[in-house]
């Protein structure tokens, strides 16, 4: 066979030619310009959302990416070309679609989010900065300015009625003693935060029982375990509240209002709200008293509040805030089992102020601190009211009860200095880390005024941080932990981490949501150093520690018109300090961590705004609370086995408020079941009945500022005690003006 042979000069040409093309194209390619896109991502109402995840699709693909600390983002060489741009936030809406086109050099794209009929709410408590809830995976509710003035709430447990996972519980009507139990802890195991300072006393006890609505801006409850983030007291939750300030831009206005009702109810306040320039203020003074319907048992109290604010510069604020109450009630004792006391009564002077600098730029924002927040108490009760036998239908009491009288009367004044130092840096285009320190210093006055006062001292240091990422396109994780170095218990760790998943995106997104977390609390001045009588001090108490989870679905439904939630939640409670006796010849005794309760349930949630004009908020939540340990010889009511005190298995509210221009209406159920307690005078009583409590209120605008309002309190008269012994106010009804001059109406 004949062998072909082809000259290799017969390819050369071509061979070259084709060599050539392709490396022209990939030199053009390489050398076609490129940009880089920069913007923010904001509310209507200007509110930076940092941590919100951005979706480009454009001719680099599909890009997510992280706003920083002031809500910016950057996104450099990026291919030129057309890209659409929409957020992950479910509950908030871009105001129109958004296109751009990447050429060489920068680009900007500010996108603005407008609510849905049912708003994401941005929640600051759970992460100690401004985060969309359904990216955080903790369970947290807000509570806002329009919600808190549609409730109109005679004081603050309503509101905090209206929230999953928390119980509430007074002894007695308004003014007097009042606790607050999240997730089945104590009532002093959630830190309460009044615009960021800690005003629990120290160990955790919060009173809220003259807690009124007055000049609040927000509340927040964040339900798990907080200690990573701050410190102690954070063992079930956190409650933050926030006075209100003005809006940037918003014209001055001036506000009087004047209202009356039953139980000789009369509340008078006036305040003023405004911008100008760099500065921006809000300043309120209120007025409040009511008879109440038991005998002892009126309420006073003057109020003030004030938030003010100065821009330095684009990027820095400078805010103030003071908040202060000066309260007395009569405190009558259990009357709905025997005499009242008459003269004993209860003073209270509160006192909350706060500093504070910001300043937030693109990749980094820094946040320096200061606050004080100081309760001084007064116990009076001069005269001795005598012997007296309990009785309640029927029956009487195992033993007589007699009365201590204490004419100097007993003080427990107690303060706390804080200061702190934050900083959130964004890191890359899915990380946006937090890091802090702070200090706390504790002081108290305790005891009869007419013995010498156990004045202890203590000094707490801590140091957290926290990560929150993006990881791939559907999970956001937040994972952070803290080193406490407390005064009285030393050095501890605890971690929490917290992952929402979002299963499906759009107007009807499902989020899967789940947190865990561990939480310490530190013990209290009377539990550490005693000094009182029949009380010896114990300086080696370990703190009382939790251990929490839960696991949760969000789903938003009908187009963001309703948004319903399902929670199971599972909290340890664990080391907690109670009281044993050491020397049953004298009484005397000391604290020592001797017991454990368990607290575990489903918190259900609904919102929904079916119409423009009507919305509906519902919350059901079941607790399974149980004693695990416990110490000898206490009241049967904390033997091991039994339920929580004074927290129901079922509790649940259901409102609704429709708003039709000139005038607006609205209605509150409240159902609270079968609780476990004790009368602890002798009676053997251990439980409290059911009730259920239906609230309502109607506002009408007369003219351009005046308006008319009316309030409606236990409309169905329900007879009952949040507390055995304590008959709480029957049927009410309040009504007034409001006139609103300047500003928005």
């Amino acid at each position: 066979m004949k062998e072909h042979w082809v000259s290799p000069r017969r390819f050369s040409l071509p061979v070259c030619l084709a060599a050539s093309l392709v490396v022209s194209v990939r030199t053009a390619a390489a050398a076609s310009p490129a940009g880089s896109l920069e913007g923010s991502v904001r509310t209507s109402d200007g509110l930076a959302l940092p941590g919100v995840a951005v979706v480009l699709d454009g001719p680099g693909g599909t890009r997510r990416l992280t706003a920083g600390p002031d809500g910016s983002f950057v996104v450099a060489s990026l291919p030129a070309g057309p890209y659409t741009a929409s957020v992950d936030a479910p509950g908030l809406e871009l105001r129109e679609p958004r296109t751009v086109t990447v050429a060489a050099g920068p680009t900007r794209l500010d996108l603005v989010l407008v609510p849905a009929p049912v708003s994401e709410r941005v929640v600051v408590s759970a992460t100690r900065g401004e985060a969309t809830l359904s990216s955080i995976g903790i369970a947290a509710d807000v509570l806002d300015r329009e919600r808190i003035g549609d409730r109109a709430a005679p004081s603050l447990l309503p509101l905090l009625q209206d929230v999953p996972g928390v119980a509430t519980a007074r002894a007695g009507q308004t003014g007097l003693q009042a606790s607050v139990f999240v997730r089945g802890g104590e009532s002093s195991f959630a830190r309460v935060l009044v615009d960021g300072v800690p005003v629990n006393q120290p160990g955790g006890a919060f009173d809220f029982g003259t807690a009124v609505p007055f000049e609040l801006e927000r509340v927040e409850v964040a339900r798990g375990a907080a200690s990573s983030l701050y410190g102690t007291d954070a063992l079930a939750g956190v409650v933050s509240l926030e006075t209100r300030r003005a809006q940037a831009g918003e014209a001055p206005s001036l506000r009087a209002e004047g209202e009356g009702g039953s139980y000789g109810w009369r509340r008078f306040d006036g305040a003023t709200r405004g911008a100008r320039g760099l500065f921006d203020w809000n300043a309120g003074v209120q007025r409040l008293t009511t008879d109440n319907s038991e005998p002892n048992s009126r309420f006073e109290q003057t109020a003030a509040a004030l938030s003010a604010g100065a821009r330095i510069d684009s990027r820095t604020e400078a805010r103030a805030v003071l908040r202060f109450e000066d309260s007395t009630t009569g405190t009558p004792g259990p009357t709905a089992f025997g005499r009242p006391d008459l003269d004993a009564s209860f003073e209270r002077q509160d006192l909350v102020v706060s500093a504070s600098v910001r300043r937030a730029e693109a990749r980094l924002a820094q946040r320096l601190s200061v606050g004080f927040a100081r309760s001084d108490q007064l116990s009076l009760n001069p005269l001795d009211s005598g012997p007296w036998i309990p009785e309640w239908n029927g029956a009487q009491g195992s033993f007589t009860l007699y009365d201590s009288p204490n004419p100097a009367g007993f003080q427990n004044q107690t303060g706390r200095l804080t200061g702190g130092y934050q900083a959130d840096l964004s890191l890359g285009a899915r990380h946006l880390l937090t890091a802090g320190a702070e200090v706390e210093h504790e002081t108290g006055a305790i005891g009869n005024l007419s013995d010498d006062l156990v004045r202890p001292e203590r000094t707490n240091f801590g140091a957290y941080v926290q990560d929150r990422v993006l990881v791939g396109s559907r999970a956001y994780l937040t994972v952070g932990g803290r080193v406490e170095r407390n005064g009285s218990y030393g050095t501890h760790v605890v971690p929490r981490a917290a992952v929402a998943l979002r299963l499906r995106g759009g107007d009807d997104a499902t989020t899967l949501r789940a947190s865990a977390g561990l939480g310490v609390k530190e013990p209290s001045f009377l539990q550490s150093y005693g000094g009182l009588f029949q009380i010896q001090a114990n300086p080696d108490l370990d703190p009382e520690r939790s251990t929490t989870f839960d696991i949760g679905l969000e789903q938003r439904l009908f187009a963001s018109r309703a948004r319903a939630t399902a929670t199971f939640f599972h909290h340890d409670y664990r080391d907690q300090i109670a009281f044993t006796v050491v020397d049953y010849t004298t009484f005397e005794g000391k604290y020592v961590n001797l017991a454990e309760t368990r607290a575990q349930g489903v918190e259900l949630a609904l919102e929904a705004r079916p119409l423009a004009p009507l919305r509906v908020f519902g919350q059901y939540t079941f607790l399974d609370g149980k004693i695990l340990e416990s110490p000898s010889g206490f009241d049967p009511v904390y033997a091991v086995g039994e339920p929580l005190l004074r927290r129901p298995r079922h509790q649940g509210s259901l409102s609704a408020q429709l708003d039709l221009g000139r005038w607006s209406a609205g209605a509150t159920v409240v159902y609270v079941g079968e609780r476990a307690d004790s009368d602890f005078v002798g009676l053997g009583l251990t439980r409290a009945d059911a009730y259920t409590r239906l609230d309502a209120r109607l506002r009408v605008r007369l003219a351009r500022a005046v308006e008319a309002f009316c309030v409606g309190e236990n409309l169905l008269d329900a007879d009952y005690q949040e507390v055995l012994g304590y008959p709480a106010l029957g049927r009410s009804v309040r009504g007034g003006l409001r006139l609103t001059v300047g500003g928005r109406p």
